[in-house]
């Protein structure tokens, strides 16, 4: 019996060693010798490393498996790959462009997209500085707008001391008025000036009575448009003659658009 006591232990002991032997300890992270060795961190075991993929399989959708690790898919390749308006960059679709300098001669970055720019605006202040096809509307070259009849504003002439319009020089202001208003403007000057006779403060004030004149003819006629007045005098004559020819000549009220 007692021998028989004895073989037991013997047996115990030895499959205690057998199953200690057999049941290795768990790998420390990130090291692994199975997934289940990396299933708490939602990893698998590749190379005996944990990582984060072996396969696409491991990765959710929209996303590959590369150097073990998820990265998003790329959505392009090149341009072509990519929906209207949009260019491909480190594989993904962008905005075709963020400044006009991203986009080539002739065109203009507007709202991420390439499109041909707009021509440039011209400031101008009659048609004559616009391009053949274009007419000054509003300050800026218009093209395809109607050009205006071209036109040319004419002096008042006064009578020699007076400052009141003659009734034939009613029809030169008559002309006027409709050259202005096909010319549109929307505020003139009316100069005043006086012959060589007469002292330089008089003749001054001739000349703006002169404006004067004309400043009220305007106002009725042109409804909108600003008129201000101006006297020259006798400094500014058109004919330097000391004649009665050169004298009517230079008695006169000059319209200015501006």
């Amino acid at each position: 019996m007692q021998r028989l006591a004895s073989l037991f232990a013997v047996l115990a002991l030895a499959s205690s060693a057998a199953l200690l032997t057999g049941c290795p300890s768990k790998p420390k992270y990130p090291e692994c010798n199975t997934d289940e060795d990396c299933k708490e961190q939602n990893q698998v075991c590749v190379d005996r490393q944990c990582k984060e993929c072996r396969d696409d399989k491991q990765c959710k959708e929209g996303f590959t498996c590369k150097n073990n690790a998820c990265v998003p898919k790329a959505q392009c390749a090149k341009n072509e790959d990519c929906p209207a308006g949009q260019k491909c960059t480190d594989g993904k679709c962008t905005a075709e462009c963020a400044a006009d300098a991203d986009c080539g001669d002739g065109k203009a970055c507007q709202n991420g997209r390439c499109v041909a720019a707009k021509p440039k605006e011209i400031s101008c202040s009659s048609d004559d500085d616009c391009p053949a096809d274009a007419a000054c509307v509003n300050g800026a070259c218009r093209s395809g707008a109607t050009r205006r009849v071209k036109c040319q504003l004419k002096p008042v002439h006064f009578d020699f001391d007076q400052a009141s319009i003659k009734s034939e020089e009613r029809s030169v202001l008559e002309q006027d008025v409709e050259c202005l208003r096909s010319m549109g403007v929307k505020r003139v000057r009316v100069e005043g000036h006086a012959d060589e006779r007469g002292t330089t403060e008089y003749n001054l004030a001739l000349g703006n009575r002169r404006a004067n004149s004309v400043k009220n003819y305007l106002a009725k006629a042109l409804s909108g448009v600003e008129v201000e007045t101006v006297s020259y005098g006798k400094e500014r004559p058109v004919d330097p003659g000391h004649n009665e020819e050169a004298w009517a000549k230079n008695r006169r009220a000059e319209i200015v658009p501006q």
